[in-house]
């Protein structure tokens, strides 16, 4: 098994916290992890994503030349990244991302809504968006591991802040 994922969008949406707890949650699951974070100098605003691969035998590289998934919270991000998609691959986005017909599978959801509407906290746009990509992976990542990942990188921020990332993840599930 091997799960090239790519996550992208702007700084402050969060997309290196999705990917620090995507690989966090996959050590739970006794799989090899790599993480690797990039973004512009101007940090909030600029361009960020982060490459995590997980396997169940050794990583030689953390760096995605092909992607089995890609997490776009942008337009800027679908449109930078969905290239390097495989065929056969997935997608995930917000449904205000447009989008033509392509060589993977793309699912564009209802996240940035969701999550001001019905969270009332953008901030958590990041973790609404793992709930529904771990639905598309149970046969090897558990809600459980997630959790566990939230609970431990957020617990120094105080309790609501685990709470509201918490029901996110929960809401995420519950998109697909």
């Amino acid at each position: 098994m091997k799960e090239q994922v790519i996550i992208s969008g702007f700084g402050g949406q969060g997309v290196l916290s999705a990917g620090f707890l995507l690989a966090e949650a996959s050590m739970h699951a006794g799989l090899e992890v790599t993480y690797y974070p990039s973004y512009g100098a101007e940090m909030r605003g600029g361009a960020a994503n982060c490459h995590v691969v997980i396997a169940d035998s050794d990583i030689y590289s953390p760096v995605i030349s092909v992607a089995d998934t890609l997490i776009a919270l942008s337009q800027q991000a679908f449109e930078r990244f969905a290239s390097l998609v495989r065929a056969g691959g997935t997608i995930l986005a917000d449904k205000g991302v447009k989008h033509g017909e392509g060589a993977a599978h793309v699912i564009t959801l209802p996240f940035e809504e969701v999550t001001l509407h019905e969270l009332g906290n953008i901030r958590v746009l990041n973790t609404v968006i793992l709930g529904a990509y771990a639905v598309l992976h149970q046969g090897w990542l558990k809600k459980q591991w997630l959790e566990e990942a939230i609970t431990h990188k957020f617990s120094s921020k105080g309790q609501k802040v685990v709470d509201v990332n918490l029901k996110a993840l929960e809401r995420g599930y519950t998109l697909l």
